[in-house]
């Protein structure tokens, strides 16, 4: 089968790799999109220390099964025994596996194989664009459970990317309220305005940032960082008010300094938020059914044997594009 290979930092060349036969339990799926998610940008970027080469990336994908139905799978893996699987958090089992990490292959090919369990049908009505965001928006439905927001919340969101734009959609189900976006990209800020942002503010000036604190007066009651760099993840609790709760999802800094003094003294709660789990997927997978929430103007489609130019352009001029998918398959 065909697949895109990550073979050394800011490389991937399309190979022929074996196709693997499924495992008792299992089911292969031929796969017709396959997205593009920042953690595969980081370990195209070799900043991934879960990513090494040589290894097929991606764990977003929309597909059919051999009889033809069209399916989504929820690529994270648990065990299904252990004390945290039992407990119904999945995304802590103790020997999780993701598609595209480690030694596990990913969507970035022609076919992939999953334990049966992981795979949900799709009405042949949701189109295959929309389908690969079950997973990403997965991760943003967890984090609104875990950190559980009071009726007409302030929310304030940094980081205006795919997780940030997909927070902002999904906050306006759940009663969100002068919801503010702040990023040091322009069009991702247009972008966020069009997505129903009652401010945006970019923050690579010392001006923006003062707007940014004249914007948020007292404070938001919840903070999401989208980003997970180390200015980010300050910013995010500089913007929450004294009692509020900051949720930090994005990991794109292993380290960072934070000023915990003055963040004790305002009583901020911190809320770390990691995956998904499968009740999570579900709901996520509904919201699409329903219409409810939806990327597909922002959204660009580059076939798999133009993978490299799709993985520069996330990685390095994204533009107006929140979501770059792959097209593996024609789909029927």
């Amino acid at each position: 089968m065909k697949a895109l290979v990550y073979t050394e930092p800011g490389r991937v060349t399309l190979e022929e790799r074996p196709r693997l036969k499924p495992e008792s339990g299992e089911v292969e799926i031929s796969i017709e999109l396959a997205g593009v998610c920042g953690s595969d940008i980081s370990g195209f970027l070799g900043h991934s220390a879960r990513r090494k080469p040589p290894l097929v990336l991606g764990h977003e994908l929309a597909g059919r099964l051999s009889d033809g139905r069209r399916v989504v799978a929820n690529p994270l893996i648990a065990c299904g025994h252990c004390v945290y699987c039992l407990a119904g958090a999945q995304n802590l089992c103790e020997s999780w596996r993701l598609l595209g990490m480690d030694q596990t292959p990913g969507t970035f090919a022609e076919y992939v194989t999953l334990p049966a369990g992981q795979i949900h049908e799709i009405p042949e009505e949701l189109p295959s664009a929309r389908t690969v965001l079950c997973e990403p928006l997965a991760n943003i439905v967890h984090l609104f459970r875990i950190s559980a927001p009071a009726p007409f919340f302030r929310l304030a969101i940094v980081g205006g990317g795919t997780m940030g734009a997909l927070a902002l959609l999904a906050s306006q189900r759940i009663g969100a309220r002068d919801v503010l976006v702040v990023d040091v990209s322009d069009q991702r800020l247009e972008t966020a305005m069009k997505l129903g942002a009652a401010a945006t503010v970019n923050t690579c000036s010392p001006e923006g940032l003062a707007e940014t604190r004249r914007v948020a007066g007292r404070g938001y009651d919840l903070v999401v960082d989208a980003s997970g760099s180390g200015p980010a993840r300050q910013a995010a609790f500089d913007l929450c008010r004294p009692g509020g709760c900051v949720v930090l999802l994005g990991m794109a800094a292993q380290r960072s300094e934070l000023d915990f003094v003055t963040s004790i003294r305002k009583e901020h709660r911190a809320v770390m938020s990691f995956a998904y789990t499968p009740a999570d997927f579900r709901r996520a997978l509904d919201l699409l059914i329903a219409g409810e929430v939806d990327l597909s103007r922002w959204t660009e489609q580059l076939p798999l044997d133009r993978g490299q130019e799709a993985m520069e352009r996330i990685a390095h001029r994204p533009g107006t594009t929140l979501k770059m998918l792959l097209e593996v398959a024609p789909s029927r």
